[in-house]
């Protein structure tokens, strides 16, 4: 086989992995995004325009958006990113030091809690005392 040819096979395949199929990938899940968008969905338009979805007509292809009381139309391809629900929360750590490190921080929430508040104004008083006379010190 001639070399050149061999390069050019090798230069179309070459594009093809890094252009034609990321740009592909990309169309389809911005395609399931507009098709999963209903009513209440948070939108970012590609003006930068941040609404809630009050009705979508699928044979037309538009979208209505409430902006804080605004109703505008747009065509559905100027819908740039859904926003994601706050419902949804960040998985809970499991990690052993995390959870140690929160059941100390608990205790000493509790431990100071418990103490009265003459405690901890004597307490403050005593720190404060102790500022001072470590500053005289040092000025001396």
């Amino acid at each position: 086989m001639n070399p050149s040819i061999l390069m050019i096979v090798v230069l179309f395949a070459l594009m093809y992995f890094m252009m034609i199929r990321p740009q592909k990938k990309a169309q389809e899940k911005q395609k399931s995004m507009l098709s999963n968008i209903k009513p209440g969905t948070e939108v970012v338009t590609i003006g930068g325009l941040h609404a809630k979805v009050s009705s979508v007509s699928a044979d037309r292809k538009t979208v209505s958006l409430d902006a804080d009381g605004s109703f505008l139309t747009y065509e559905m391809s100027a819908i740039r990113t859904v926003v994601p629900d706050e419902t949804q929360e960040a998985p809970v750590a499991t990690d052993a030091a995390q959870t140690d490190e929160v059941s100390e921080t608990s205790s000493v929430v509790e431990e100071t809690e418990a103490k009265t508040e003459t405690e901890q104004l004597a307490e403050s008083v005593k720190a404060d005392d102790a500022v001072v006379s470590e500053k005289s010190e040092d000025n001396k």
